[in-house]
């Protein structure tokens, strides 16, 4: 490798970084034929510049953080090495202030607007998306930053509709989408115990320095696939469930969790076997499918499927014919 100058061997290593390549300084000294120590300088310098570089201990290697990329920028790398370069330069002549200005522009550059992601995603898929959360990337974003350095995060938390937000702190531990919502499965320092959080429902947020560290008490994000809904704290549960035809096809086309166990029936009917964390979430999913479904097994989630039934036949009698009501009365 040959690298004529300075500004060559940081553009080196910035685009070896961008690539998500191993980056480390032996190896970078070699390739870039200079001591360890002027690797290390080379590293300082691109630090200084704003690029957001770590140590990841676990591959012995550095890299850029997760949610940083240069491919996302509408400038080339030379360009954002040398625009990264001149902030430090102009800010020892004329000040903070200079920082101040160059890194409006970074921005400005370097990150599409939001209103010009949620067009190109709404192009692409031709639906409306996540409109009714308008500062949901933004979230996800600073959630993953929090969840990868072990930072607390203060969230305004409107539980309901009715009801006034408050602030919490929480420590986050994983996101996931359910298909209709997002979540934060966290850890809630109010509460002294582990919560779910609608991120809908999170009206602001502030990231804090303030470190935390793992709990036994948290289940795994690999727990995530064994549930339907944000329930992920409850014990395992085994539910069968025997569908009609009309809806089978849907089963086989896909796993709505991990344990998921498929068998035919006769007259086309299929047997659904799942292991799933609580049976609150996948109650209310099987709603979705009435009237084209028998629970087997447990008993408890056939009684409250039972109870819940009844009580909407009896709020919505009048909907009912009338021979109906009087076989009930019977």
């Amino acid at each position: 490798m040959i690298a004529v100058n300075k500004f060559d061997r940081l553009l080196y290593i910035l685009n070896k970084l961008d690539r998500r390549e191993p980056v480390r300084v032996p190896d970078l000294a070699r390739e870039l034929e200079v001591s360890e120590r002027s690797v290390y300088r080379y590293l300082n310098s691109l630090m200084e510049a704003g690029f957001p570089i770590y140590y990841d201990r676990e591959r012995r290697t550095y890299a850029f953080t997760s949610n940083f990329s240069l491919r996302r920028a509408f400038i080339e790398k030379e360009e954002a090495l040398l625009l990264g370069l001149s902030k430090k330069f102009f800010e020892a002549l004329f000040g903070p202030r200079a920082r101040e200005i160059f890194e409006r522009i970074e921005k400005k550059i370097t990150a599409p607007p939001r209103t010009l992601v949620f067009q190109q995603i709404r192009k692409i898929l031709g639906v409306q998306l996540m409109n009714d959360i308008p500062h949901l990337l933004d979230l996800l974003q600073d959630l993953s930053l929090a969840i990868k350095n072990r930072r607390v995060v203060r969230i305004e938390y409107q539980k309901e509709i009715e009801e006034p937000a408050e602030w919490r702190e929480i420590e986050p531990y994983f996101a996931f989408f359910t298909g209709d919502f997002w979540y934060v499965h966290a850890w809630c320092r109010k509460r002294e115990a582990q919560r779910t959080f609608s991120l809908d429902k999170i009206k602001r947020w502030e990231l804090t320095d303030i470190p935390f560290f793992g709990r036994d008490e948290i289940p795994p994000p690999e727990d995530i696939r064994r549930t339907i809904g944000p329930y992920v704290s409850e014990k395992l549960e085994e539910v069968v469930v025997r569908f009609s035809p009309e809806v089978k096809q849907y089963f086989f086309r896909r796993k709505w969790t991990r344990d998921q166990e498929v068998r035919k029936l006769s007259e086309g009917w299929i047997e659904v076997r799942f292991r799933v964390k609580g049976l609150e979430g996948i109650k209310h999913w099987l709603y979705r499918w009435i009237p084209y479904f028998e629970v087997v097994s447990p008993p408890e989630l056939v009684q409250e499927i039972r109870e819940d039934l009844s009580e909407f036949l009896r709020k919505n009698s009048h909907f009912l014919p009338v021979n109906f009501q009087e076989g009930e009365e019977k």
